[in-house]
């Protein structure tokens, strides 16, 4: 079959699933950096760092930012308000949130941030809702109610907008949990908050949670938004955030990398991708990677090499007859290349589709590396360098991997080192191993 010089790669591929936007143009996203310094190995970052965390996630086109919990601490309460004014002094389009039980400290600590920064700042009210929760602590489920009514009537009179989230509703049975959902509608709040707080949840019950909560407001007649906060402790927390939007759920929260507590939360990056992939054009993919390697950098916590859309390794391949039919695409154009052996577009993430070599790397492969790095070889140092990665158990991932084992060394009857010259694997007694 004989492709157009006009051909593009979407024309030959076929998908099953689901063609357009659906709810997803409706969803807005939230960056809960809270969530992500609860992980157990962030080390916290500075002030500076998270006004640059700010920044780029609002140049990706984050809508929401959990800032933290103010209460916790002297130093938590300032850095809060230092995010909160940065936000208002750049005029950065997020809307931050921060956290507070049902106590009157906890709200007022809030109001004090909106008070001197200046600043309208969302209260992120919370109440744990499920039965196994309530007897650990010793709670009533109805007096938590009224505490969280009361200080929903505190912070409503002092002009501070508030959610209500109720922590581990995923295992709160509906008749817990609808008198809740009310009695959040019925105070006010502006977004209810569904946390699947122990990744309980499969992509089924994710939907039948959502969907519960959703007729609830429905019924309501309010406009009040509905909210996914999971974890991934079953592997699941992106496929749920999925589930909860095609249920009713129009803000779901994540972080980048998925860094969090235990395993984590659903990734940003990776829902970004899905969501721009469905057709939503709010949202910069190619500030993706800066992203996730600032928190990176930030917290201390090395992104993943094998992590979806931002990973060291999400587009290399090794695997011969892979790294082949991606050279033949290459010749077709840039986007073929990028489709071959990819769902998700590298380029469109400022990436590119890297072939590496290894134990099953082919010929091909060997030969398009070497002539993108320029070197002066043979059609024996391709075999000869071929050999030695069947013979061996790494990939070469860098220039000097490769270097090595080809044999190339200084040369030593000229200058101090300032290039190098091939001496072949298979001709030298200097070669040098790897």
């Amino acid at each position: 079959m004989t492709v157009a010089a006009d051909a593009v790669a979407r024309d030959w591929l076929h998908s099953w699933n689901p063609d357009g936007l659906g709810r997803y143009d409706q969803v807005r996203v939230e960056d809960d950096v809270r969530e992500s310094l609860q992980n157990v190995r962030v080390h916290r970052p500075t002030l500076e760092q998270r006004k640059q965390m700010l920044e780029l996630s609002a140049q990706v086109g984050v809508q929401v930012t959990f800032l933290g919990f103010p209460a916790a601490s002297a130093a938590e309460r300032e850095q809060c308000a230092a995010l909160v004014g940065h936000l208002a002094d750049k005029k950065l389009p997020q809307e931050p949130v921060l956290m507070a039980r049902a106590v009157a400290a906890d709200v007022r600590a809030v109001l004090e941030i909106q008070q001197q920064q200046s600043a309208p700042v969302t209260a992120d009210l919370y109440l744990s809702s499920s039965p196994i929760r309530a007897r650990v602590e010793n709670w009533s489920v109805r007096e938590m109610l009224e505490r969280l009514k009361a200080m929903a009537r505190l912070a409503a009179g002092e002009g501070l907008d508030f959610r209500i989230a109720f922590e581990d509703s995923t295992r709160t049975p509906p008749g817990y949990l609808a008198p809740c959902v009310k009695a959040a509608l019925d105070v006010g709040a502006k977004c209810v908050v569904l946390n699947d707080t122990a990744g309980d949840c499969v992509p089924a019950g994710a939907s039948r949670h959502t969907e519960f909560v959703a007729d609830l407001i429905a019924k309501s007649g309010t406009d009040t938004e509905l909210s996914w906060h999971g974890h991934n402790d079953k592997g699941l927390a992106l496929a749920n955030s999925l589930a909860a939007i095609e249920a009713g759920a129009t803000l779901i929260s994540g972080t980048f990398t998925g860094l969090g507590e235990r395993t984590g939360n659903t990734p940003l990056e990776q829902l970004l991708v899905l969501l721009v992939n469905a057709g939503t054009p709010r949202y910069d993919l190619s500030q993706l990677v800066p992203m996730c390697e600032l928190i990176a950098a930030a917290t201390g916590v090395e992104i993943p090499t094998h992590l979806p859309v931002v990973g060291a390794d999400a587009f290399s391949t090794s695997t011969g007859t892979h790294a082949t039919a991606v050279l033949k695409a290459r010749a077709l154009g840039p986007d073929f290349e990028d489709a071959v052996y990819s769902a998700v577009s590298a380029r469109r993430l400022g990436r590119e589709q890297e072939l590496l070599l290894g134990p099953n790397s082919s010929r091909p492969a060997v030969s398009a590396v070497l002539d993108a790095m320029a070197l002066p070889v043979t059609g024996d140092d391709i075999d000869a360098l071929l050999a030695h990665c069947k013979q061996h158990r790494r990939t070469l991932r860098t220039r000097e991997d490769i270097l090595n084992a080809l044999g190339f060394v200084t040369d030593p009857s000229g200058p101090p080192p300032s290039g190098t010259t091939l001496t072949s694997g298979v001709r030298s007694e200097n070669r040098r191993t790897v």
